[in-house]
């Protein structure tokens, strides 16, 4: 029997040629087993499955329903090519990072540069990926190619309300289940739209005028101050020696160890530079429809603000931690080539550092901004800081990836020690006041807890989280310091403005107490990651 019906309506299954259905099928069949085979079971990945087949459905019911057959033929062809395409970049997602791509990838992305899209694929590509993308896109050319020499064709139904209607039903099934959260294209269309929104915001905020929203603010002081904040990217405090890792990685900073205050347990909120930047420098987090910034405080505190560099400013759109620095009243970045991958290392920061220092101005408010040990890790240090080269202690994976990118990371780590160590020697020569503050925006799994290097918000690890929070003091700052200093405080840096400004007497109505960690007043509380996940929690549940 060549067709079947169903009598009422006379809808036809012969309408669709079932040769055309095996193509659509196969990649999600390969999709699906490659990221079985790449990871530990999850239960999304058949939720995954299961979107992809009605993702695909919906995709030829839209083409079945076009009726002249040159639009039809070249409707279904650009439906499928993007349809393979949508699967591939999902399943090397999965690969690369363990997880699903969601929105907030988009945002990610958004706020890369040539350079560090460049830095990226050079430091996930691999033979399997090639392989991998060589063959979708053979794929998609043999279906063209059979597509016209095989005839294979979706012919119209001849009621196609029935199938309108069965194309609404899923999409409303899809929604109300939620399954519609694990299609690719769909999470790329609202993140773009969410991240659109968010730049909509950011346009309306003034983080970029010279003074904030912050009330009544005080600062006085007989003597000069000098403080240098500096901000690291990607470091996790766990491959910093001065936190036991067993690598000598910071031999400058172990030789002046009682000299630092070097805190066990802070973490950030995101596990990238935007979401972690935005909080910890900010005084609503941006979740108040005004906003003010820790520059803006210095500013309206009296001192000559500065923000030095060595981050590309700018991606596609103005980023926020961009904007901000604008408010400084000088601004300098080194990494401002418009192409190329290889980027300048941190040590360009410091002859403008040096300039700075040498400024006859009383007050200064310094913040440096490194590439630190941003991936790939191996362009973060010059020759002279390729120590390691063994096998890397604490490694629960030990295929070459592993110990190579370790390596590298370690030697990054070693080149950050001698960096911090700079600045501070050139600190330290400055009469008055002075401090030197580090603390990394976000940290990094390597290979750590998981067989991964790299940070992704949507499959973390504690590594990612928890960061270096270091302090040196000079004996004038010692002397009339009267804050409180205990480095075992549990603490996050969405309240770091509160502690900035109390570690640098700097007063303002807005100022909360329990939320310095210099405070004698200081609350530790329920630490929060992702906005709304109890740290605590978090790692207890932890498995890797």
């Amino acid at each position: 029997m060549n067709k079947l019906s169903v009598s009422s309506q006379n809808l036809t299954f012969n309408s669709i040629n079932w040769k055309h259905l095996l193509w659509w099928w196969f990649p999600i069949i390969v999709g699906f087993l490659i990221e079985l085979a790449s990871g530990k079971f999850e239960n999304y990945r058949f939720l995954n499955l299961i979107e992809n087949h009605f993702f695909a459905l919906l995709c030829i019911g839209s083409a079945v329903l076009i009726k002249p057959k040159r639009l039809k033929r070249i409707f279904t062809n650009l439906l499928f090519g993007v349809f393979v395409f949508f699967i591939f970049a999902e399943t090397l997602y999965s690969t690369w990072f363990g997880s699903n791509f969601s929105a907030s990838s988009i945002f990610v992305l958004f706020e890369t540069n040539v350079a560090e899209a460049s830095e990226f694929i050079s430091f996930y590509i691999n033979p399997f990926s090639i392989i991998y993308a060589i063959l979708t896109f053979l794929y998609i050319g043999i279906y063209l190619v059979f597509q016209v020499k095989q005839k294979l064709s979706l012919k119209p139904i001849t009621k196609p309300l029935i199938l309108i209607s069965l194309l609404a039903f899923s999409l409303v099934f899809l929604r109300i289940t939620k399954l519609i959260d694990q299609n690719f294209p769909y999470l790329v269309v609202r993140g773009v739209a969410v991240y659109q929104d968010e730049q909509d915001k950011l346009a309306g905020l003034a983080i970029d005028e010279k003074f904030g929203q912050f009330t009544a603010v005080k600062s006085t002081s007989e003597q000069a101050r000098t403080f240098v904040l500096i901000i690291g990217e990607s470091t996790t405090k766990h491959n910093f020696e001065l936190y036991g890792y067993p690598r000598k990685n910071n031999p400058r900073l172990s030789l002046r160890k009682k000299q630092l205050h070097v805190f066990d347990d802070v973490i950030s909120t995101n596990a990238f530079t935007i979401g972690a930047l935005k909080t910890a420098l900010s005084l609503n987090n941006f979740e108040s429809e005004s906003e003010s910034t820790i520059v803006q405080l210095f500013n309206q505190a009296g001192f000559e603000t500065h923000w030095i560099s060595n981050q590309r400013p700018i991606g596609p759109y103005e980023s926020i931690v961009t904007k901000m620095s604008r408010a400084a009243n000088f601004y300098t970045f080194t990494n401002t080539e418009i192409a190329g991958r290889k980027t300048p290392l941190d040590e360009v920061l410091l002859p403008h550092l040096e300039t700075t220092l040498n400024r006859n101005t009383k007050d200064k408010f310094i913040v440096l901004h490194l590439l630190g040990t941003h991936l790939q890790y191996s362009d973060r240090y010059p020759a002279a800081f390729e120590l390691f080269d063994e096998k890397p202690p604490n490694l629960k994976f030990s295929h070459e990836e592993a110990i190579q990118k370790r390596n590298e990371y370690d030697n990054a780590i070693l080149y950050t020690d001698y960096m911090i160590e700079q600045v501070i020697q050139k600190v330290k020569k400055q009469v008055g006041e002075s401090y030197v503050m580090y603390f990394s925006d976000h940290g990094e799994e390597v290979f750590l807890d998981q067989d991964f290097a790299g940070h992704n918000d949507d499959n973390p690890t504690p590594s990612m989280f928890e960061v270096p929070f270091i302090i040196w003091m000079n004996q004038n700052f010692q002397d009339n310091f009267d804050g409180v200093i205990e480095t075992e405080r549990s603490y996050s840096l969405i309240d770091f403005i509160h502690s900035l400004a109390d570690l640098s007497k700097i007063h303002f109505e807005e100022y909360v107490p329990e939320k310095s960690i210099f405070s004698e007043e200081f609350e530790s509380k329920d630490r929060k990651i992702k906005a709304n996940i109890n740290y605590t929690d978090f790692k207890e549940s932890f498995v890797p």
